[in-house]
């Protein structure tokens, strides 16, 4: 790969911008865990092995692991919940290694976040961190990542093959792959063992990236 081969970066949040997996899956084994171990514990996992799944689609699942009734109040008062809790330890959370200088080095491509944190959540964040010089455009939920990836595509009329993404989860492998861009794929502790293809290319952060585009 070569750096001026790509015009368009696409960047997942949480596990490649900021190092904040492990807050989200704090936060939801703290609010179920008043309703037991077992059911915190099995939470925790799923949202582990799902971690690019909205938080919208997982609540309504998690309530009703937890014998919860699964309505409209009780899935707000949860996201509501679970928002307050993240918003602060997101923000102070460490930044990945590198990826701020890899950023300022990079500022002549257009980069673009695709998250599964919804979109005021994700503006508030990125203007609280001064990532807003850094990208052209902030996509958080409700548009999935595959979406925002194609939208950008199109408004931007560029190849795919001069895409690239950064992402942790099985979700940004799927939303590349579907969009017919190229994929790196950010390893640490919280997707260790997360199975891929070995044909996807792996980092454990971005201090030695720039030896991928020699």
């Amino acid at each position: 790969m070569y750096l001026d081969n790509f015009e368009i970066f696409f960047w997942d949040f949480d596990g490649v911008i900021k190092d904040s997996v492990s807050v989200k899956t704090d936060a939801f084994e703290e609010i179920f865990k008043p309703y037991g171990k077992k059911i915190s514990s099995k939470i925790r996992d799923h949202h582990i092995e799902n971690g690019g799944m909205s938080r919208f689609e997982k609540i309504p699942l998690y309530l009703k692991w937890a014998n919860i009734e699964v309505n409209s109040n009780n899935i707000e008062e949860k996201c509501s919940q679970f928002s307050e809790i993240i918003k602060n330890k997101v923000i102070n959370s460490k930044w990945v290694p590198g990826v701020i200088e890899f950023l300022e080095n990079t500022k002549s491509k257009n980069s673009i976040i695709v998250s599964a944190t919804p979109q005021n959540e994700l503006e508030d964040i990125c203007i609280s961190l001064d990532l807003n010089k850094y990208f052209s455009s902030i996509y958080g939920s409700p548009i999935s990542k595959f979406k925002a990836i194609k939208k950008s595509i199109d408004i931007h009329r560029v190849n795919p093959d001069k895409c690239l993404m950064f992402g942790d989860a099985r979700t940004d492998i799927e939303a590349a792959k579907d969009n017919n861009i190229k994929f790196i794929f950010r390893r640490h502790d919280h997707n260790k063992f997360l199975d891929i293809s070995s044909d996807i290319q792996v980092i454990n952060d971005f201090t030695n990236i720039n030896n991928l585009f020699k």
